[in-house]
């Protein structure tokens, strides 16, 4: 008796249909994936001029109740040691970390420790590196509650991405001669926040769209140039001193960096670098072609690379008397 037998069926691809099915999903993960990693950075680049406009609403609020901007730092002349970042808490929606934080401690006061480390997404660009905290060591200030004055105080604070200024680093040649200023380190009493006290709108001579609140300079405590991480940290260390703590110092002297390696000094002509070239003293983002400055009307402008070292220091200064449209930059 003859036996059917059951008819036989692949299991699987050939190796040639195999092949024309992993090239079909290359081509489409490569057209696909520039178009998701293009959004990403679009939203992380939105995202983080939302955080600026915060920020500049913030501001705009304390400054209505108080009668002037934050100070950038304080600990100079008076109150303890600490920059702008605390004073915008409660007009920013951080109401609660508000009133954790005591401006009777210094910012790395064991005292403030909870508030401090504490990240606030307000002050965080996402497009900038993940997981980084700043280290700040020193010991409490002459104002400060904290009876012990000896031992060493430590805080692993929570990071801030936006900076205002403290002064101006400009080379002694030329644009640098053209601001009629003969000091290469510009006076830091001419800015947009000052030390201490809290400064009126009625200071910015120069128009409040014109005039620079806060930067992108985004990475710290990590040093970046032209777009590579460097293998040291922040040059002012772990001191009270150090930047880049959204609790403590707010501030740090801006101006343009030579474009070749984004660290030597500005040699003041057309080669010269104030976006994306170094995130210790210039405009720094992690974004193509350009990065996000906050003005003082609370508006947020995308300056380009191409951002000029004349024009970064007009906008800097509050009160140099120079006239800027909003094509200059």
């Amino acid at each position: 008796m003859r036996t059917e037998m059951a008819p036989c069926f692949r299991a699987g691809f050939s190796r040639v249909e195999l092949a024309i099915v992993v090239g079909m999903l290359g081509l489409v993960v490569g057209f696909v994936l520039p178009v998701v990693q293009a959004a990403r950075a679009d939203a992380a680049r939105a995202q983080c001029q939302e955080n600026l406009r915060k920020l500049g609403q913030g501001c705009l609020e304390f400054e209505k109740a108080n009668g002037g901007f934050p100070p950038r730092r304080t600990g100079f002349q008076s109150g303890t040691k600490g920059g702008w970042g605390p004073y915008l808490l409660p007009h920013i929606g951080e109401a609660d970390l508000a009133k954790s934080y005591s401006f009777k401690l210094d910012c790395y006061d064991p005292g403030n420790k909870a508030a401090v480390e504490t990240q606030v997404k307000a002050f965080v660009c996402p497009a900038s590196p993940p997981n980084r905290t700043l280290t700040m060591k020193s010991q409490a200030s002459g104002k400060s509650e904290n009876p012990d004055k000896d031992s060493l105080l430590t805080v692993n604070g929570g990071v801030n991405d936006y900076i205002t200024s403290n002064g101006l680093l400009l080379p002694r040649g030329g644009y640098g001669l053209n601001t009629g200023l003969v000091d290469q380190m510009i006076s830091n009493q001419r800015q947009a926040m000052t030390d201490d006290v809290y400064l009126p709108l009625a200071k910015i001579t120069d128009g409040l769209g014109c005039t620079l609140l806060l930067i992108e300079q985004a990475g710290r405590p990590q040093t970046w140039r032209n777009g590579k991480q460097q293998g040291k940290d922040d040059l002012f260390g772990m001191t009270s001193n150090a930047r880049g703590m959204w609790a403590g110092y707010g501030s740090i002297a801006f101006g343009p960096a030579a474009r070749s390696d984004g660290n030597t000094p500005a040699h003041g002509d057309a080669t010269d670098c104030s976006v994306n070239c170094n995130n210790q003293f210039g405009i720094y983002g992690f974004h193509a072609n350009g990065a996000n400055i906050l003005m003082c009307d609370g508006s947020v402008r995308f300056v380009g690379d191409k951002l000029d070292g004349l024009t970064f220091a007009l906008l800097t200064l509050r009160d140099d008397g120079r006239v800027l449209a909003l094509d200059d930059f």
